[in-house]
């Protein structure tokens, strides 16, 4: 593969979580380039290649106009694309940053190309799909991309992601994406290599052995010795005896956030509007605030707002007619009036008019659908976001707390030895932006992989 380390620049770094995937690969990342300060102090404190403060869009600066690189890598934001704001719009400037992504790829013409996106960037339109792989195409680069979770490769976290994966045409070698070597229900199934396939790793497997958190964060680590059924903790622990950043924010004092949290069990949401074994109504869960009549007309208002035939307007969702409400509990009709009213004076429903029928809705800024859910030990968490260091978004799986920085990092799969700068929110925002430098590796590893099998293609100067 040549006398020296693909050298490569990693655009959009925030933190380095990427990078320190490719470099734990053997790649040497030269730059890492942002416009958040915060993220690229981060860096610097974690990475030999130098952190850039730069506008992305604003071009390839002299700093690095001229400098040579096998891979051109990153994370373009996902804003625009992401389910996590609830839409999804073609003409969001922040989509636009992906051609800007694309401009630094033609500039640089690097050999290899990998750039990571939210899942829901797939979905905007086939318009915009297309329109990114003619921009490829025209910068002199096949591509391939497929949805890829980051779980697939021993991260403890249903991650989905984009991976789009460009190789440079002169190169007369085809791009692919990696098959990961863990499955949910991994009995039996081997990989395409013939290799046996592992089970998902769990939260328990990211968290067991990380002492109390602590007011600075530092803590000391037990011998690994005494996890010999743990194969995830030697891959972040990485020879580490001690982390920092183990840092948690406790949960509101107040009455109904002390019940909501003692009784959500591991696993479960606190939900109002969607129903099922997972999820925990607020007239069960603080149902000592609620008379029967009130519980049952929350229920119904919950199950029925976004039935056609039930709600008010044309929306998704909408306020239920009051009478259809009185019609359909077994109340009587007066109490059931009396308990929509009491409802709404204390707001925890909201109401709505329409050709001179009163309806009501949940108000959901009541507190009535906060976000609280309980991570499960013995599975994987959801996506890790910027915001799940808050405990109204996620609670540790035993204990009455938020997650720690340091369980957010374990679980994206950061190193214990990787430090995060800033305040607690600057390094929520680095951890729940990151790619998880495990996945990044495989895929770095990937990379080589294809690298190596088209060798005889490369240019006597490589």
């Amino acid at each position: 593969m040549g006398g020296y380390p693909m050298r490569a620049i990693d655009l959009f770094c925030g933190a380095g979580g990427f990078s320190a995937g490719f470099e734990a690969a053997g790649i040497d990342v030269l730059y890492g380039c942002d416009i958040a300060e915060r993220a690229l102090d981060t860096f610097d404190a974690n990475h030999d290649g130098d952190g850039l403060r730069h506008d992305i869009s604003d071009g390839v600066p002299p700093e690095v106009a001229d400098v040579s690189v096998d891979i051109v890598f990153g994370s373009p934001p996902c804003k625009g694309f992401s389910d996590a704001r609830g839409s999804r719009r073609l003409d969001d400037e922040r989509n636009q940053l992906v051609f800007s992504f694309i401009q630094w790829v033609e500039h640089f013409q690097p050999k290899y190309v990998m750039m990571e996106n939210v899942a829901g960037m797939t979905t905007i339109s086939d318009e915009f799909l297309g329109a990114i792989e003619r921009e490829y195409a025209d910068a002199g680069y096949a591509v391939d991309w497929e949805t890829l979770n980051a779980a697939d490769f021993g991260v403890p976290q249903t991650r989905e992601r984009v991976i789009y994966f460009g190789v440079r045409d002169d190169l007369d070698v085809e791009p692919s994406l990696p098959e990961g070597g863990y499955r949910e229900a991994s009995e039996g199934q081997l990989t395409l290599a013939g290799e046996l396939m592992r089970g998902w790793t769990t939260v328990s497997d990211a968290l067991e052995d990380l002492p109390e958190p602590t007011e600075n964060g530092e803590v000391s680590l037990p011998p690994l010795s005494e996890y010999p059924e743990n194969d995830y903790l030697p891959l972040v622990r990485d020879g580490a005896e001690t982390t920092w950043n183990h840092v948690a924010k406790e949960p509101s004092d107040d009455e109904d956030t002390r019940h909501i949290v003692d009784e959500l069990r591991p696993g479960e949401m606190y939900r109002s509007s969607r129903f099922g074994d997972r999820y925990r109504q607020v007239w069960e869960v603080l149902e000592h605030r609620f008379s029967d009549v009130e519980q049952d007309a929350l229920h119904f208002i919950a199950r029925h707002r976004s039935r056609k035939d039930f709600r008010m307007s044309g929306k998704s969702v909408g306020a239920v007619p009051d009478h259809l409400i009185a019609d359909h509990l077994e109340h009587d009709e007066g109490s059931v009036y009396d308990a929509l009213e009491r409802l709404h004076g204390d707001g925890w429903i909201r109401t709505d008019e329409e050709d001179d029928t009163l309806g009501y809705d949940l108000n959901t800024k009541s507190g009535i659908r906060p976000r609280y859910m309980r991570l499960t030990p013995d599975g994987q968490s959801n996506t890790i976001l910027t915001t799940d260091f808050n405990p109204r978004d996620k609670l540790h799986p035993t204990e009455n707390r938020g997650l720690s920085l340091r369980e957010g990092a374990r679980i994206q799969s950061f190193p214990d030895s990787f430090r995060f700068t800033g305040s607690f929110d600057d390094i929520a925002n680095q951890i729940g932006n990151a790619v998880p430098p495990l996945m990044a590796q495989r895929l770095a590893d990937h990379l080589l992989d294809v690298h190596e099998r088209g060798s005889q293609h490369v240019t006597a100067s490589d």
